[in-house]
């Protein structure tokens, strides 16, 4: 007779091979048909809410694999409490509006200044739903909880209107006004800048050292005396209005072959090594205060005079204790020039070229760049360059064309900061951050914030609603408001702005005085900013929201700005916990660029292992820092899903006749109860990783479970029970029924992290009330309670168990042994497990044929918990269960127990 025939043998239709790049896009497909995300919303509908508020990427271009950490992450949260039962909806947004997609039209071959605005921004409109459309296809294959037909876009009316409703109570607050001060400019992008969108690299420059003659002195510094300053932008030099020094700075008047200079006495040393001096002889020491007043002659313009005055910002750090002042390019010399009554003076047009007012033929229409030697080579030829050197410093670019940016001044539109930081500051520390140092790092942002400059130099964004009356006064009231945006409302676009006359946007009483519009438009920050309120009020969701989750750059973007917002309309932070992640790099850590050839496309993963594969990523790694990812660490990725996956099947399989119904008992014995402990334990802890999201851990947790409690231990021992026993017999129905609770709990803690693969699971299981997918079944709890001394005594067993597989494994190393079931255990026991003997069947737990308990622990190897003799068994062979056994039963080929499983 062929036993093995005779053997219950798992079977499951839920392959092995898990082919995600194939079933996925079906499995997503079939969510699509039956609109699954509305479903669940609507099942949760009146439950508590859970808010996690999506920030919008920009709509242009493939996504990369920083995308789906973002997503990816996200999605984790809102699957988890959407399980929990929340109402939880997920409402992506997309920002839409800027330069970059106006630079790609234009790349496109469209003439920005030659096609009529409307038409221009029109296009623009095109080209954004077409990148969110494209976007949409590549972020769905991520099987992401969201429904892409319920979004929002900054660029829809709607989103416009309340944006200009923020605008027009920031106006009622007295926090907006126009002003002439230095602001970022990008000449490359010809239009402001705010601080989020500049980049730092290193640069070589040249930095000059520089005289200015003094031509009215005092008792403390005579005629002819020079001064010495030095800059890192010699370009400047032409704009000098006032020389800086730092009152309580001590200063050395030094005489060089006859001739007098000042330099700050902590840096003369170093000054004079750079400059070169041989010698050099210390005329008497004075300080800042005594050199205040004292003028001198503009070491570029022989017919202007530069004032030495008092600068709050100097100090002997670096440079000479002396600062050359042009307040068109400087905060800090922007401040000094308005304290002291002098007008701002820039020179430079949009694009960084020297205009009229400069008043030299031979810089005018010069890129600011360009200038540094044509302005070397004069000062050199009018004895005023003293020294020049090439440094390497960091330099602030433009993050979208890589170029220089500068401080220029500029009129733009301004929204005080200083007047609300006392309650952002405030704010800030009522939220949670995560991690702890994201607080201070806000906190110090706020402190040290300037105005927020909110006016771009652009055609593609929201409009400015403010006009210019005949004297060029900024007009912006809430009448003027209020009007245009019922015009905007009433035409159903805000294209009317640019495509109207500044009389057709007037009320009647405004008509016809020569009044024109502003052409300015919003920062695209501003818009992003306020989708806490054009998005989460609007709907009338829990406000303020559970959770934003960005990467670590939005601390000076998205973050901040949402946060401003949040405080202008509601005097509260928009968010009550705050989580950043950080940025991928490649397996080496580097930072991934074309140039490299080092970039990840997240298509191409999905395509090759699936979308799981890269959630098992996302899991795995600590988010919080930078993250590598590569196709070694994917491949150990996969290796993990596929251990899960084959748990998965093997308790399936022996699912596969367990009839819930009629099968389930509640007469389970010790070792399944404590099993259930320990799954319930398990369960528990996931559930506080989730909460604290912390996803790496939920991933280290579910491995060891797999691993560990079920692969190592329980589902181990339970094959000699599962296939041998009878299929209906007490005991193998108790093992499926923990196998039952066991199923039902690990797929609830795969949800967020596995969809695609618990939903296919779905299909090969069976009870009463399924759901028609497993993202609608209600979380699943075990109706187990387990004592404490129960618990107390399998702790015991389990320390047991390592030390005889401890030793099993020494004597398979010397060859004593082949595999444990052929296998006698003699065990004497400590005094406190001495209650181990008397559990029943313990040798099948330990996969053995048979263990003898013994008070002589004679010739026995110590252990913890015992003293232990691992050696064959000597007998017969079962030919059913292989269990070494004293006697056969009646037919002489198996044991009794197999006997009478077959035949009583």
């Amino acid at each position: 007779m062929n036993y093995k025939d005779t053997l219950l043998m798992p079977t499951t239709l839920f392959e092995m091979k898990a082919n995600l790049n194939t079933k996925e896009p079906i499995i997503q497909q079939e969510w699509l048909t039956t609109n699954l995300v509305n479903q669940i919303l609507t099942k949760n509908k009146k439950h508590h809410q859970f808010i996690l508020h999506d920030g919008p990427p920009y709509a242009n271009g493939n996504l990369h694999v920083g995308h789906s950490l973002n997503k990816i992450l996200k999605d984790f949260i809102v699957r988890y409490y959407t399980n929990k039962g929340y109402y939880a909806p997920w409402i992506c947004g997309w920002d839409t509006h800027g330069l970059p997609i106006e630079s790609a039209v234009i790349n496109s071959g469209v003439d920005r200044k030659a096609t009529p605005p409307g038409e221009f921004r029109e296009i623009c409109q095109q080209y954004a739903l077409n990148q969110i459309n494209n976007q949409i296809n590549q972020f769905s294959r991520l099987g992401l909880l969201t429904d892409f037909n319920d979004k929002y876009v900054t660029l829809d009316l709607d989103y416009e209107i309340s944006q200009l409703e923020l605008f027009k109570t920031m106006v009622a607050k007295n926090l907006v006004y126009r002003y002439l001060k230095p602001v970022y400019w990008s000449p490359t992008s010809e239009s402001a800048l705010a601080e989020a969108e500049i980049e730092y690299e290193d640069v070589t420059t040249p930095s000059i050292y520089v005289t200015f003659k003094v031509i009215k002195g005092n008792k403390h510094l005579a005629i002819d005396s020079k001064i010495i300053i030095w800059t890192t932008t010699p370009w400047t030099i032409p704009m000098n209005q006032l020389l800086a020094v730092g009152e309580k700075i001590s200063y050395s008047v030094v005489k060089v072959d006859g001739q007098e200079y000042v330099v700050a006495s902590d840096l003369l040393t170093t000054v004079s090594t750079t400059i070169g001096w041989a010698d050099y002889h210390v005329v008497k020491e004075i300080s800042g205060k005594d050199l205040v007043g004292i003028e001198t002659e503009h070491a570029w313009n022989p017919d202007l005079i530069s004032k030495v005055v008092a600068g709050h910002h100097v100090t002997t750090d670096s440079g000479t204790g002396i600062v050359h002042i042009a307040s068109g390019f400087g905060e800090d010399d922007y401040l000094i020039v308005k304290a002291n009554g002098v007008e701002i003076y820039a020179p430079l047009d949009d694009q960084g070229k020297y205009t009229k007012e400069i008043n030299d033929p031979s810089l005018v229409g010069i890129f600011y760049e360009d200038a540094n030697k044509i302005i070397g080579q004069k000062l050199e030829q009018t004895g005023h360059l003293l020294k020049l050197k090439f440094i390497k410093h960091r330099q602030g670019i433009d993050w979208r064309t890589k170029k220089p940016i500068i401080y220029r001044a500029t009129a733009q539109w301004f929204v005080s900061i200083e007047k609300l930081k006392p309650q952002l500051l405030k704010e800030i520390k009522k939220v949670n951050w995560n991690p702890e140092w994201a607080q201070k790092r806000m906190l110090d942002m706020i402190a040290n914030r300037d105005d927020w400059c909110i006016s771009r130099q652009r055609l593609w964004g929201v409009p400015i609603i403010a006009f210019y009356d005949e004297n060029n006064n900024p007009q912006f009231s809430l009448e003027l408001i209020d009007h245009v945006l019922k015009l905007f409302k009433q035409e159903q676009t805000t294209n009317i702005w640019f495509t109207w006359s500044a009389d057709d946007l007037l009320p009647a009483a405004y008509q016809h005085k020569g009044w024109r519009k502003e052409q300015d438009i919003m920062d695209v920050w501003f818009d992003s900013g306020v989708s806490n309120l054009a998005v989460i009020k609007s709907r009338h969701l829990n406000y303020p929201v559970d959770v934003y989750l960005e990467g670590n750059d939005q601390f000076r973007g998205w973050f901040n700005s949402s946060l401003v917002t949040g405080v202008i309309d509601n005097n509260h932070a928009p968010y009550k916990t705050v989580l950043s992640h950080g940025f991928v790099n490649d397996e080496k850590g580097r930072k991934m660029s074309k140039s490299l050839g080092n970039t990840v496309s997240l298509l191409d993963i999905v395509e090759e292992y699936g979308s799981d594969i890269l959630r098992m990523w996302v899991a795995s790694v600590d988010y919080t820092d930078d993250v590598k990812i590569g196709p070694e660490i994917i491949k150990q990725c996969a290796e993990s899903y596929r251990k899960i996956r084959n748990t998965l099947r093997f308790i399936l399989a022996n699912l596969n006749d367990f009839n819930v119904d009629k099968d389930y008992t509640e007469q389970l014995a010790e070792v399944d109860l404590y099993t259930l402990h320990l799954t319930q334990q398990f369960k528990k802890k996931v559930d506080n990783a989730y909460e604290d999201y912390n996803f790496n851990n939920v991933y280290i947790l579910i491995n060891n479970f797999v691993i560990n409690t079920l692969s190592k231990f329980y589902l181990d021992f339970i094959k000699d029970i599962l296939y041998i026993e009878k299929a209906k017999a007490p005991r193998r129905c108790a093992v499926q029924t923990t196998l039952y609770h066991i199923y039902r709990t690990l797929i609830d803690v795969l949800k967020p992290l596995l969809p695609h693969t618990v939903e296919e699971a779905h299909r090969f299981i069976n009870y009463d009330h399924k759901a028609p997918s497993v993202h609608l079944e209600a979380e699943h709890d075990i109706p187990v309670v387990v004592n404490d001394n129960l618990i107390a005594k399998w702790d015991k067993v389990l320390k047991l168990r390592d030390d005889v597989n401890k030793e099993l494994e020494v004597q398979r190393e010397a060859k004593a042994i082949k595999k444990s079931l052929a296998c006698q255990l003699t065990i004497h026991l400590q005094s406190d497990c001495q209650e181990l003997q008397d559990i029943e069947d313990l040798h099948q737990i330990f996969i053995v044929s048979e263990i003898i308990f013994t008070n002589n622990k004679e010739g026995l190897t110590p252990y913890p918990t015992s003293y232990l003799k691992v050696q064959e068994k000597v007998g017969h062979k079962c030919a059913r269960c292989w269990m070494i056994v004293d006697k056969l039963s009646e037919n002489n080929e198996i044991c009794q127990r197999c006997f009478d499983v077959l035949y009583k």
